[in-house]
Order: structure tokens, then sequence, then C-alpha cells
């Protein structure tokens, strides 16, 4: 079940403009308003703000990082935006100065370059937009790559560049949803920086490995990974007669195209670039194994033994010669991981809208989410795209989600933000269960 070499990690993007909807795009985030012009007022570049500011330790960390280097390889005229921790952040994350001097200026690129994005990202921006910009770092990670939009060396893929959600909750700063303090914002004459009170999370886990790490999940994996087992046999089964043996699960997966098997979008697929994306971004609402328990289901052999009731759906077609029908409880997992899009309007021909950005931070959980197109764009004309299905509310500053219509109880996010490579995670205490579903 680990290896999924062979199995398509390319998930396409379009970002539309709807008055009516939440304006969102994954790579070029768009300012609401009137466009807030460069800051002409501003006097110093970054680092001499820096140099004059009280973030000492950040200040003798980036003096011995490369980053100077980085930036001199984008050119002169290049600007970009730091955000920078104070001293007693720095110490709460062990960054003392003696601990400083003895790291290596490769050990403090990977602290630095991640808390420096290209572009400009002021503070007046930030105050004109309701949902977050999307900024990527100067770090990248070269063994994973994600959809091609402006990697010169190749039309298949961009390398994967660490992203920061960058936004306002009321005065106070927010990235990746974490309160990083009260805003603090100084423009240069080739970017700004922002003081901040915290210091920044690089995540180093994908979805999966998250999951498993947290002990919370064990009932939405496990059944996950045996229902994938159970399905790719009885594909396999069906396809022996017709290739006169019974393929193994890896050879299976080639041909088992229509299904979401429970490492596809939380793992990283292969890591050859040849095979073009090996890693989706988006946002995960992991229900947790109390979650399960409101919902009836006390084992994991209750949930396959749930799962026995649509058996009989799945099948390998001689016809599309490709996999067929779905389990019952596939119905509520996509709620949680894929927006619903198992049941978003198809052309005649079979066409889908593509897919919107979908990253979002426990900030954007809103109600105005609740008339976003999460596909939107391509080949299928508009009347094909796909409004978010959830429904989201705030009930005495706790985020609530429902399917839409669902006459079950809303789930509450009762843990937001755990950042992953693939974006966040937000645990929700209650199974997203469709309208007129049947549990028994």
């Amino acid at each position: 079940m680990r290896n999924l070499k062979k199995l398509s990690g390319v998930i396409l993007f379009a970002s539309l403009l709807f008055t009516a909807a939440c304006t969102k795009t994954e790579f070029l985030p768009d300012p609401e308003g009137a466009q807030v012009p460069f800051q002409s007022n501003a006097t110093q570049t970054v680092e001499e703000l820096l140099a004059a500011s009280p973030a000492k330790l950040y200040y003798s960390a980036w003096q011995k990082s490369n980053i100077k280097n980085v930036l001199n390889q984008k050119g002169s005229k290049v600007l970009y935006t730091a955000f920078v921790p104070n001293d007693a952040a720095m110490q709460s994350a062990g960054l003392t100065a003696s601990k400083i001097d003895q790291m290596s200026a490769a050990e403090l690129d990977d602290f630095i370059l991640f808390s420096a994005t290209i572009g400009q990202v002021t503070g007046d921006e930030l105050k004109l937009k309701s949902d977050n910009f999307m900024v990527k770092t100067l770090l990248e990670n070269r063994d994973l790559y994600v959809k091609y939009y402006e990697n010169p060396e190749s039309n298949q893929f961009d390398y994967y560049a660490y992203r920061l959600y960058v936004g306002l909750k009321g005065d106070a700063l927010l990235v990746n949803g974490k309160n990083m303090g009260k805003l603090n914002y100084l423009p240069a004459t080739n970017g700004g920086l922002y003081l901040m009170e915290k210091t920044l999370e690089k995540p180093t886990k994908t979805i999966i490995e998250a999951l498993r790490a947290d002990g919370r999940f064990t009932m939405f994996l496990e059944s996950q990974r045996l229902a994938d087992e159970l399905y790719l046999d009885k594909i396999a089964s069906d396809m022996e007669p017709l290739f006169g043996y019974k393929p193994d699960p890896e050879e299976t997966m080639m041909y088992a195209t229509q299904r979401l098997f429970y490492q596809k979008d939380w793992d990283i697929l292969s890591p050859y670039p040849g095979y073009g994306t090996n890693i989706t971004i988006s946002t995960l609402f992991a229900p947790t194994d109390e979650a399960f328990h409101k919902a009836g289901f006390q084992t994991v052999a209750d949930i396959l033994k749930f799962n026995e009731r649509g058996a009989s759906s799945i099948h390998f077609s001689d016809m599309t010669f490709t996999d067929e029908g779905a389990y019952p409880m596939d119905t509520i997992y996509n709620y949680h991981r894929n927006w619903g899009r198992m049941f978003q309007p198809v052309t005649v021909g079979g066409d889908k809208a593509i897919s919107n950005a979908t990253v979002f931070y426990s900030n954007e959980l809103s109600p105005r989410l609740n008339e976003y197109l999460v596909s939107a764009g391509g080949n299928p004309s508009i009347e094909y795209a796909y409004k978010m299905p959830l429904e989201f509310s705030v009930n005495n500053s706790s985020i609530q989600i429902k399917v839409k219509g669902s006459e079950y109880p809303a789930a509450n996010v009762i843990e937001g933000d755990i950042n992953t490579l693939n974006g966040p995670i937000h645990v929700v205490d209650h199974l997203f269960i469709p309208k007129g579903f049947k549990l028994n």
C-alpha cells in the first residue's frame, strides 16, 4: 500500500474571480479594493531596518546565513518581505546567541529562508483583505514538485516552495493561522518587514505522517487503509479473467483510477520529476476516533461491516477498462478530505471543472466560504462549476461545519491549523454526514 509511484499526482488548478464568492487563488493572491502604492516614504532597506531593530538575535542569524547570496541571485530590484521574531521569541525557540554561534550558515538557512518571501506584502494591503495572502518563501524543497507555473527548467512541475498564508484578525498578525502578535510592519525601500512575537514553524511532516503521529485518528486512517486493500483485491479479482492472472496491488492501482486512495493527496507519491507533481496542497478536516463513536462506530470492524452494504457496486468494467463503485463510508470521507468532489457535476463527455484553491486556515473558516467555488474553470462552462458543499458557521467563537442541508449535528473544529507539507489539518468532533444518509 505504501508504493503509489504510478498514481498520477497531477492536481489541476484554476482561479476565477466572482463578486459573490470568496476570492482566493493559490499562487497569486488577489488584493481586494484599491491597489496600495509602493511605500515611497521608506528610506531604509530591509537589512538596514533589521540592523536598527530590537530583533538582535534574528539579525545575527540573518548575517550568518546565506540569504544575501540568495537575494543577490534574484537581482538588485527584487522586493522581499521578512517575518522577524523578536529576541524573546527566538530564545523561546532555543535560538539563543550561543546556539546561533554554533550553527553553520547552511543550518541557519533553513530558518532564515523560511522567514523571507519574495514580493512586498504591506500592512495596509492586509487590512484590505478578509482572507489570507499566500506568499512563497525563499526556502525550497527540490525533492517535491507542484503544479507547473513558472519553472523555466521544466513544463511539468515547479519546485516546492514553502508557503506562508498571511492575514489579520483584529489588530493581530496571523501566519498560517497562528497569532504572531500585534501587527507591526515597517516599510523598506526594497520591501518591508514584520516584527513578530513568535517564531514561524516550518512544516516537516506530510498529512499522513502527522495523522499517524497524533494518535487521535486511528479509525479514520485504518478504516481507509483496509477498505483500499479490499477494494484493490476485488478489482484485481475482476481483472483476472481478462488478464489471465491476478494483478498485484501496484499494477491494479494503475487501472483503479476512479478511487481516491487513502494515501493520495496525503503523502509524497513519487521522488522522480518525470512523473510530474508528487505532492498536493489542500485542507483536511480530520475526524477523531470519538467522532466515529458519536456516529455509532465503536471499532474499525464496525466501519468495514457498514461498508459491506456497498461492496456489490465495486467492479472492474470491461467496457471502460477501469474501476467503478464505492463504499458507503467513501461518501463521508470525501467531504472530509476532498470537498465532496465525487459528486461534482460532469458534462456528457465526463469533463469536470478543475480545482480552485482549497487551502484555508482557521481564520478563513466562516460563512464567507459558503458560496466559494471549489472547482471552476477549464473546458466545462460555468454551469459546471462546483460550489462549496459544506456550510460554515461560527457559534461563540467556535467554528462549526456540516454538509449543506444535513440534518445531522454540525462538527466543531476542536483544534485548527496543524500545518503540514500538504496544507492545514483541522480536527473535528463529528463526521460530515450528508442529508438523507443512513447510518443504520
